[in-house]
């Protein structure tokens, strides 16, 4: 399975929400060449991530704060940058968004990974934080001995149903990459494929040479647009006229004769026999 192409990734819900991780499969994550900051998890692009578990370390720097986060699959560095008008408050307890969470806490964690000396963590924006709590009927909040394993679960099934599954893409959308990917046609390519629809041939008329399925598919595409396909290849026949390959048999109705060639063991490719040519010495 790969990722799908990056004009792609905006119709990909997953893009535009944190999808919930393990730790190890956070640190499974793969880079997307080219593009720093993005990763990939399976078929699907990742720019956010959710993880849950127990902090195990903190680290309070001028900058930012910095928390290593738990699940029993792995442990991971989550760094909290601080905004710059708040880099000199040396207490931020008093400030809802700017606390420090204590040793054993459980935590989760809504952030962007990053890669730091090879190794992938967690940035995350000030109130992107938190305990998991719940309220009991008396409206008293209590943290919630479920919650690391609720969240396992649902990694486990949006695991199963959601990231293993590639994004089924509606037929036009992928038939509208198909041609944007499609190597463009150039003239000389119409050029050539008429050249040798020629050689095959001793008379033939413009009809003749327009109806062939292959002249007009390819000078539909040369002209980019449908049902257009006369210009480019009389632009085409005027050059193998120049050429001195062709020579009109009747100029009014656009009837033309072949002239022999003169490269000896030419074989006419699209049909035709091998063309006999007599050595000028």
């Amino acid at each position: 399975m790969s990722i799908l192409p990056v004009t792609l990734w905006g119709l990909d819900p997953l893009l535009h929400v944190p999808i919930q991780l393990m730790i190890f499969q956070v640190k499974a994550l793969v880079p997307v060449p080219d593009y720093e900051g993005m990763y990939s998890h399976l078929t699907h692009p990742v720019r956010m991530i959710e993880i849950m578990g127990v902090i195990q370390s903190v680290n309070r720097a001028t900058k930012y704060i910095s928390y290593t986060v738990d699940d029993g699959t792995g442990a991971i560095r989550c760094i909290m940058w601080i905004p710059d008008r708040f880099q000199m408050v040396q207490e931020t307890g008093s400030i809802a968004w700017l606390q420090t969470f204590s040793l054993g806490e459980v935590v989760k964690v809504t952030g962007q990974p990053t890669a730091f000396r090879d190794v992938i963590q967690i940035d995350f924006q000030p109130g992107c934080i938190g305990t998991v709590q719940k309220m009991d009927l008396l409206q008293k909040s209590f943290e919630d001995p479920n919650a690391e394993t609720l969240f396992r679960l649902r990694v486990l099934n949006q695991e199963r149903d959601v990231y293993t599954k590639p994004l089924e893409l509606p037929e036009f959308i992928l038939q509208e990459v198909k041609n944007k990917n499609k190597e463009p046609v150039a003239s000389t390519t119409l050029l050539d494929r008429l050249r040798a629809w020629v050689l095959g041939r001793k008379e033939f008329d413009i009809l003749e040479m327009l109806n062939d399925p292959v002249n007009k598919e390819i000078a539909e595409e040369v002209a980019d647009i449908k049902g257009q396909a006369m210009r480019p290849t009389m632009n085409c026949v005027k050059l193998l006229l120049a050429e001195g390959l062709l020579e009109y048999s009747n100029e009014a109705t656009m009837e033309f004769r072949v002239v022999e060639s003169r490269q000896e063991g030419v074989r006419a490719p699209y049909g035709g026999s091998e063309l006999i040519i007599l050595d000028d010495d």
